[in-house]
């Protein structure tokens, strides 16, 4: 199936579009699609990491796609030249604008609802304003209405770095002295010439200052090619530091130092689009434009200037000069300090003190709470005693119908920011909290994964067993970590950012299906190796067997929820077969190699009982609580 997209400008606009590939793929999944672009050869550096895409062409070379049949082509430009581009060329479906038979640009009744609004629009122009007034839904939901898609909020702009663009970042960081602890505020209060969306000089100096005296915050100032004078008069006039990020960036440059700030503040302008894509803290200031057409997808918050000409889309509006700088300042706080929460599960865990206590004395400056989640009653009657001495402890009841089933609950009532899961029949090390949080101070990370140690030493065949199959994953983990790669997290200890999670499946393990959630939105997937969990593994065969094939089973059905080709699947025999090679080098007598010998058998039992359980007799992963005693 062949898709062809047609979005070449704005930059902003072309940005913001990015989630559609990505919706496109998920929509006609079964048939398999492949996604093609046209845009302008400045935007190609915007599409430079995004996987979703399979061919990417400047508008210059378009007549190469002419030979090509699509399946579907959506034109979201109004030019006559890409309109009449559109009408040449062979399709089974075209939305978007064309030219009609009178060589005319028209446009679908799928496309209505946006056109409408435009400088196309049927009505004319100022009926076209007055309907762009009235207007309440996103141009994300718009987008997602034209390409007939309902769960809209599932897709976010698609920008990740380059590993060239995280040096550069990084080179600018050190440069400047600055570090990821500090509170880096970007300020891009300038914009293109086409509406008056700036804010003054003199606002954005009082804007600077305030910034500095309340927030101590380091300044960094971003400008366009047409805003180098602008800027330095702000420098000229501002009393506190600023650091100047030049007006001559390009689009691989100016992403990636967007990408060092903690916060932007921002007009309704690229710099939006692109901080928004890059996951950052986000404040828009809004004036002759849509306040309505601008998601924020819960990273900021849109500052509307008072006045009754917002949204009027005139050359010579002042409803910039309406914005309070106050109204500005009043979120950043709670932008800048995230709500943690420590969540521990729980299943008829009779050592669940351990786990409680390491959750308790956790030596870190961060503010945390911690909610324990418990179906029975046992288990529950030593957390409410713990419940009754620290008021940071909260207690959830788990119906009892699974794990998955229960974080599902807790997932919809919960308010935080960073949600950190571990079990209760595990304990965390004391810098755990400290380290993870710190590690969120990234905006780029959507997910890290703690490390797991096991409780045993290797002086045992089943102790043996655990430490290799531990140190086996730490080193893959930390490889992908030191090249930006993908990461599984491991179920024992793991952090997101809660925002992107409101609902898992029920047929997938958690720590198998939420990273990949956040890989596929372009987060990047962190290792904390120095945040540990010491867990007691199963002292038996049997146990062991069970434990490892269901584990295999949690992961058979990750492919309905995620693309595999993009989000790779970590766990899988192929993958585990390419490390039999290091496991042939990890004993270090001749009893440890007997006992090597002896695990590669025992998996390779544990993988043919998955295939068999899965593929012959139809046995699946189902959420419920799996008890194994020996690990009690």
């Amino acid at each position: 199936m062949n898709i062809l997209i047609i979005k070449t400008g704005a930059l902003g606009d072309v940005v913001r579009c990015s989630f559609l590939a990505q919706a496109l793929k998920d929509k006609y999944k079964k048939q398999n699609p492949k996604i093609f672009w046209i845009t302008s050869k400045k935007a190609k550096p915007l599409f430079i990491n995004n996987f979703y895409i399979d061919s990417m062409i400047s508008e210059e070379n378009k007549s190469k796609f002419k030979k090509i049949k699509f399946d579907i082509i959506i034109n979201l430009e109004e030019d006559r030249e890409n309109c009449k581009f559109v009408s040449c060329l062979k399709y089974k479906k075209l939305i978007g604008a064309f030219l009609n038979e009178e060589g005319q640009v028209d446009y679908t009744k799928e496309a209505k609802y946006w056109f409408d609004m435009s400088m196309i629009s049927k009505f004319g122009k100022k009926r076209a304003d007055i309907l762009k007034k009235k207007n309440k839904k996103s141009h994300r939901q718009i987008m997602a209405e034209i390409i007939g898609l309902k769960n809209f909020k599932k897709y976010e702009p698609f920008l990740r770095l380059t590993l060239h663009q995280r040096k550069f970042a990084q080179d600018f960081l050190r440069r400047y002295n600055l570090s990821r602890s500090d509170r880096i505020i970007g300020i891009n209060t300038g914009a293109a010439d086409r509406w008056l969306k700036s804010l003054s000089i003199k606002k954005t100096v009082q804007l600077i200052e305030e910034l500095y005296k309340n927030f101590q915050a380091k300044i960094l100032l971003f400008g366009g090619p047409n805003e180098v004078e602008r800027n330095r008069e702000i420098l000229r006039l501002t009393k506190s530091p600023i650091i100047l990020t030049g007006c001559g960036n390009d689009l691989v440059e100016f992403p990636a130092l967007i990408s060092a700030c903690n916060l932007f503040i921002t007009s309704d302008s690229l710099g939006l689009h692109v901080a928004l894509a890059l996951k950052r803290k986000v404040i828009c200031l809004v004036g002759p434009t849509s306040s309505s057409e601008l998601g924020m997808y819960e990273l900021g918050e849109k500052i509307v200037a008072k006045s009754p000409c917002v949204c009027c889309y005139k050359n010579n509006c002042k409803s910039m000069e309406k914005i309070n700088i106050k109204d500005v300042l009043s979120p950043i706080e709670k932008l800048l300090t995230p709500k943690i929460t420590l969540l521990i599960t729980a299943y008829k865990e009779p050592k669940i003190s351990k786990a409680i206590e390491s959750a308790l004395n956790q030596k870190t400056k961060y503010d945390y709470e911690i909610v324990i989640s418990v179906p029975d009653k046992e288990t529950l009657n030593i957390v409410e005693k713990y419940a009754q001495k620290h008021k940071k402890i909260k207690i959830f009841k788990d119906p009892g119908k699974g794990k998955s089933y229960a974080l599902n609950l807790i997932f919809s009532k919960i308010k935080t920011d960073i949600l950190i899961l571990t079990d209760g029949d595990v304990y965390i090390s004391e810098n755990s909290v400290e380290d993870i949080v710190n590690s969120f101070l990234d905006p780029e990370i959507g997910c890290v994964s703690g490390r797991p140690a096991p409780q045993e030493t290797r002086k045992n065949k089943y102790g043996y067993w655990a430490n290799f199959l531990f140190d086996a994953a730490h080193r893959i983990r930390k490889k992908a970590g030191e090249s930006n790669s993908f990461i599984e997290c491991s179920g024992y200890l793991f952090a997101f950012r809660k925002k992107n999670i409101n609902k898992i499946p029920v047929d997938v393990a958690e720590d198998t299906v939420i990273p990949h959630i956040f890989w596929a939105k372009g987060y990047k997937i962190g290792y904390v190796e120095s945040a540990k969990v010491y867990v007691k593994n199963a002292g038996n065969l049997k146990d062991w067997i069970q434990q490892k094939i269901r584990t295999h089973k949690s992961h058979g059905k990750l492919g309905k929820y995620v693309d595999i080709k993009t989000t790779p699947k970590v766990k899988s025999f192929r993958t585990e077969f390419k490390g039999i090679f290091w496991l042939m080098k990890y004993p270090s007598n001749l009893r440890e190699l007997l006992w090597t010998i002896k695990l590669a058998l025992a998996r390779f039992y544990t993988w043919a009982k998955f295939f068999l359980d899965t593929y012959i007799f139809n046995k699946h992963y189902n959420d419920g609580w799996a008890r194994v005693k020996s690990t009690k």
